[in-house]
């Protein structure tokens, strides 16, 4: 591995494939080799990290492995990098808090370290290797019914409900970052999870690790708020730019719609956008329209929410 404008990046031979006695990580005395997610993904998958398969030299068993963009902070480390560097290692104790605790519907750590360059330290964990992703899902497979759908959105609203629980809130919900695991991998149609992953921005209700007008999340998925703090908070303009379990749920909203029609709902929302051909559809649209309010104040909490997604499961017998 090597550092490449202040990211890692893995070690290539001057054929440019991938030099696997350089790319290797030695955990609980496994040694593991890294390489591309896949060929058509060679860079990191956010802002504040790199994610590579790793591939247990003995065993032949893959995990996937997020390192932290930022080394461990010293004496003259910017307040900056020392907040983000503080999210990555909260995310670990994050991680290891819910395995422990038995919440299923959130991605397993399984072990974590820190590796070495030009004489920093970088944290990293590793995790299990998703099957693949919502997104690609969807993509995949356009013939899903609407009780499977329906099933989607429960899990992910369950997982999220599991973070808040616990006094966390996600604020990264998007396709990419919905992961499934199949139970038996050589039958794809068998039982499968869906687990929420990517832990990256998360908060506690209690603890902030946020810069002043930092970007929290992608485009297209951000909620008022999180709109609200890049671009208005250092004005202090009195908008709101707490980003918090309601912004969660506006984001849920954003992925359902996603999850029943395939694109991103954006803008004034009217009955009539929602075009996809599904049962109850427009008990669906009511509920997705409540989630999805600009006002926090008239946005439905996720207690408000269970009780919809309930009546939604016994309409759909889930």
């Amino acid at each position: 591995m090597k550092l490449f404008r202040n990211n890692i990046s893995l070690s290539e031979k001057a054929d440019y494939s991938l030099d696997d006695d350089a790319n290797i990580i030695v955990a609980d005395g496994n040694e593991y080799i890294l390489s591309y997610l896949t060929e058509d993904f060679k860079s990191s998958k956010g802002g504040n990290s790199s994610v590579f398969l790793a591939t247990n030299k003995k065993t032949k068993d893959t995990v996937v492995i997020k390192i932290s963009s930022y080394a461990k902070p010293g004496r003259k480390t910017k307040p900056t990098i020392i907040r983000r560097y503080g999210r990555f290692i909260e995310e670990i104790k994050v991680l290891y808090e819910l395995k422990e605790k038995g919440k299923d519907n959130v991605v397993e750590i399984l072990f974590d370290g820190v590796i070495t360059l030009e004489n920093k330290e970088f944290p990293y964990y590793a995790m299990e290797k998703a099957d693949t992703d919502l997104k690609e899902y969807i993509f995949s497979n356009k013939d899903l019914d609407s009780q499977e759908k329906v099933k989607f959105c429960i899990n992910v609203y369950d997982a999220i409900n599991q973070l808040h629980t616990e006094g966390y809130y996600h604020r990264d919900i998007k396709p990419d970052n919905i992961l499934l695991f199949l139970e038996d991998k050589e039958n794809p149609s068998g039982n499968a999870v869906w687990k929420i992953g990517d832990l990256g921005l998360l908060q506690h209700r209690e603890k902030d690790y946020d810069d002043l007008g930092e970007k929290i999340g992608p485009f297209g998925w951000l909620s008022p708020e999180a709109g609200n703090k890049f671009l208005t908070e250092e004005a202090q303009l009195g908008f709101d730019c707490a980003i918090d379990d309601r912004s969660d749920v506006f984001q849920l909203g954003k992925l359902f719609w996603f999850i029943f029609q395939g694109n991103i709902p954006i803008g004034q929302l009217k009955e009539e956008d929602f075009v996809c051909k599904i049962d109850h559809s427009q008990y669906i649209f009511s509920v997705i329209e409540c989630m999805l309010s600009y006002a926090k104040p008239r946005r439905i909490d996720m207690s408000g929410l269970g009780g919809l997604l309930h009546d939604l499961k016994l309409s759909f017998a889930v």
